[in-house]
């Protein structure tokens, strides 16, 4: 779509509203759940549902002569920016209306941090709410986990076009979005394939371990989405389970890997795996950070069993590069290395493609690459050289894109922390809090750790981190890209 041409609200509004009414179902299941164990929270959903089914139908009628089906490029970039936040608005209703309610800035904070998959959480006692709402903030992530628009690209057929391609890469985590088949309908029905196929595995898993089927399921959505959220005030230290940690461990790294990576096992076996880079460095810098961190904890003298030697250190590393965020309450008190090399994988993130948040590695592989070519540049002047990633050679507008983006995330780290500051918070705490969310983890520490809670910021700092999730889920670009007057212009 050319710059010039007009926007068509009407394609916009027929397309959320769809989406609303698809939401409307989702929160049909948790009140299903409060059914089950005869819970009074059953009603609030049925409110939520009937809301977003009124308003979803509402926008359907309203739109019903007018327009076209077209949905162009800044049609897609509206629709997957403002999407996740409509779907916020009902999604926080059965927090505000529950047995145990909390007010409209931590419901908004809380469904958004499920959505975005951060699981940065203001409930401090988790184990006060019903099953249902247990459940729909599990099911959040889970939802969020591959995206709002991957999953209508699975169910709504119409969308099968070069709109939906748009909205895909639009939401679609890093640098290049590759197809698996050529209909996008089909691809998002594969990813959502192995997606699902990881969820049923591991809640079997977990249920053959300590955990009742709920607690499974529910540990299963935090895992698979890399969101981070527990169904216990204990997070998943409840169980005291070496089990637990190994499967959530093995779950949380499976999920931090490209899913069309994942899918593509099924064809051509591990050798895909063994030429691509990407997951090549994923490995290496998941394993460098485990000897850094063991060698740190060993001359801290915090090593005397295996589990303090393997176990915590590989769950902890895994947690925080997948931006998982579950949390081992021995971690915080690992030191100011630890917690320098938390904050590094925090930002760095998984593999792009993933459900993992962060810069992501792959643009630090291009990022690396790219330096090189510069220092060889200084020698060797007149040569050509080409970045490449997985063997693909890219051009240098995206390699310039990608030098942006990690300029802005930076920038928006800094004026971000700098901000929360003001409330009187260290340094310290105001950078992790924001790497925190911007990178889709909710690992907490000091003021957000275990001595204390997100429900402790001040309400602004909530907010300004509400933004941040959404921006960091949402890659920037595609957040901020609307703040441009050009966007809007006929």
């Amino acid at each position: 779509m050319s710059i010039g041409s007009s926007i068509n609200p009407a394609a916009v509004i027929r397309v959320i509203g769809r989406l609303v009414l698809i939401e409307a179902i989702l929160l049909l299941l948790p009140m299903v759940i409060s059914l089950i164990y005869q819970e009074d929270d059953w009603s609030v959903f049925l409110i939520a549902a009937a809301g977003a089914a009124f308003a979803g139908g509402l926008a359907e009628i309203s739109v019903k002569n007018r327009g076209t089906n077209v949905i162009r490029n800044r049609e897609g970039f509206i629709i997957t920016s403002v999407i996740w936040i409509i779907f916020s608005l009902f999604g926080m209703i059965p927090f505000m209306l529950c047995k145990n309610p909390i007010g409209f800035t931590d419901a908004m904070f809380e469904v958004i941090s499920g959505f975005t998959t951060t699981g940065a959480s203001v409930i401090t006692d988790v184990e006060s709410h019903s099953h249902g709402i247990l459940f729909w903030r599990a099911f959040t992530q889970w939802i969020g986990g591959l995206g709002i628009i991957l999953f209508m690209l699975a169910v709504l057929p119409e969308l099968n076009k070069p709109s939906g391609i748009s909205m895909f890469n639009a939401e679609a985590t890093g640098i290049t979005h590759d197809k698996i088949h050529p209909r996008i309908r089909q691809t998002a029905l594969s990813i959502w394939g192995v997606y699902a196929l990881l969820t049923i595995v591991s809640t079997l898993l977990l249920w053959a371990g300590p955990m009742n089927l709920f607690d499974s399921i529910c540990q299963t959505f935090a895992a698979v989405a890399t969101g981070g959220f527990s169904t216990r005030n204990a997070g998943i230290e409840y169980w005291h389970s070496d089990y637990i940690l190994v499967i959530v461990s093995v779950v949380m790294f499976i999920a931090g890997m490209n899913f069309i990576s994942l899918y593509n096992l099924r064809k051509q076996g591990f050798r895909s795996l063994s030429e691509n880079s990407v997951f090549k460095a994923f490995l290496i810098v998941v394993g460098v950070a485990y000897l850094m961190l063991l060698f740190s904890l060993y001359v801290r003298g915090e090593v005397s069993s295996w589990q303090q030697g393997v176990l915590y250190p590989v769950f902890h590393i895994i947690s925080a590069i997948t931006s998982t965020g579950f949390s081992i309450g021995e971690a915080e008190g690992w030191g100011p290395f630890s917690l320098l090399l938390t904050i590094f994988l925090m930002v760095c993130g998984a593999c792009a493609g993933s459900t993992s948040g962060g810069i992501k590695i792959d643009r630090f592989l291009v990022m690396k690459h790219n330096f090189m070519n510069e220092i060889k540049k200084t020698v060797f002047p007149k040569r050509t050289y080409v970045v490449h990633l997985n063997g693909s050679a890219l051009n240098n507008s995206l390699v310039t894109r990608i030098s942006a983006f990690i300029t802005l995330y930076v920038l928006v780290i800094i004026i971000s922390a700098g901000f929360i500051t003001m409330y009187g918070f260290t340094m310290t705490d105001s950078v992790f809090m924001v790497c925190s969310c911007i990178g889709c983890n909710g690992l907490g520490y000091g003021v957000t750790g275990a001595g204390g809670s997100f429900a402790l910021l001040p309400d602004a700092v909530k907010w300004l981190l509400t933004i941040v999730m959404l921006v960091g889920r949402l890659e920037l670009f595609t957040f901020l890209v609307m703040l441009l007057p050009s966007f809007w212009k006929r």
